[in-house]
């Protein structure tokens, strides 16, 4: 089996999101919840805090672990697995700005984990900067897409 995803995905999916929720609630809690005055800045707070944790959840809640099984692509929420066919794949993509490098797969037809499955590619010293990781190529490549 190819391991496609970075072991760090769990931290990313799980601990990281906790990481920055809490942690950036008590560093702004005196801000928002003990200021000795009415002060207006609770809410720019409040905003950044929310806004950020969506940001964070969305892009990083939702990876998965995935990796290659001779014929088929092995596919993990962490609580859950399941084997989804090499030929229903659509299309392989990334994202060129976000920082770690995302990777997502297509898919013709809704898998248990809809039509479309991101997951965090192993680190790679080439896929620093701008432009999308190197996986996305080879598995371009590799899956005649």
């Amino acid at each position: 089996m190819r391991e496609l995803s970075s072991p760090l995905s769990f931290f990313y999916k799980f601990v990281f999101i906790f990481l920055w929720f809490v942690g950036f609630g008590f560093g702004a809690r005196g801000v928002l919840f003990n200021a000795p005055y009415f002060d207006s800045r609770w809410f720019q707070y409040a905003v950044l805090w929310l806004g950020v944790t969506a940001f964070v959840f969305f892009t990083t809640g939702t990876i998965k672990k995935v990796a290659i099984d001779g014929k088929f692509l092995v596919v993990s929420n962490f609580l859950r697995t399941e084997k989804i066919a090499l030929g229903k794949i659509r299309s392989v993509d990334g994202s060129s700005f976000l920082s770690p490098k995302l990777v997502w797969i297509s898919f013709n037809e809704k898998s248990a984990f809809g039509d479309r499955v991101t997951f965090l590619p192993k680190h790679r010293m080439q896929s620093g900067g701008l432009g999308k990781h190197p996986l996305v190529k080879e598995l371009t490549d590799e899956l005649k897409l």
